[in-house]
């Protein structure tokens, strides 16, 4: 990402030491200046934050649209009404071809695809025992996301800044 812009650029490939590919055409060809590459993820793809890092607040907001389209994958999911099986081979017998179902484990519930009579898995998905769990670590980490963009960004002083999760963003508030 360029510094001032909040673009983001995915990098398709490493080609050398001097070269990057990236997954669409670079639109800041007429700038200079600094730039971050943003090289620390979670598992699931979720940009991590570091001391140090140029453009905190693009980063924070990709991590935070990231973490609502997993809410937004799981409210779709919920929603289409698959029938839930005790073990994938009473969902491939209680099911047609292409027909989706569901099979619990200690974490949640796991979405397979029927398909030719192979149980295809689509996904994990938490129980609301994990997920709340999750929520209570990122209410936890909050706190932490907050000070880092302070300690990151001095310049805030007397101004109350906080999460906004639904906005996907963090509101500065000059006091």
């Amino acid at each position: 990402m360029m510094a001032g812009t909040g673009v983001v650029y995915d990098i398709a490939s490493v080609d050398s030491d001097t070269q990057i590919t990236l997954t669409v055409p670079y639109q800041g060809a007429d700038r200079s200046g600094a730039y971050a590459i943003q090289r620390d993820f979670t598992a699931d793809g979720i940009p991590e934050m570091a001391s140090g890092d140029i453009e905190t607040p693009t980063i924070f907001t990709r991590a935070m649209r990231k973490i609502q389209s997993r809410f937004n994958l799981l409210t779709g999911v919920a929603a289409n009404g698959a029938p839930t099986y005790g073990d994938t081979a009473a969902g491939i017998a209680g099911t047609s071809d292409t027909e989706f179902f569901w099979v619990p484990d200690a974490g949640g519930l796991t979405l397979y695809q029927n398909d030719n009579g192979t149980a295809v898995e689509q996904g994990d998905y938490p129980n609301s025992q994990t997920l709340a769990e999750a929520v209570d670590a990122m209410n936890g980490m909050e706190a932490r996301f907050l000070a880092l963009i302070g300690s990151l960004h001095p310049s805030f002083g007397e101004t109350s800044l906080y999460a906004d999760f639904k906005a996907q963003s963090f509101v500065l508030e000059v006091a």
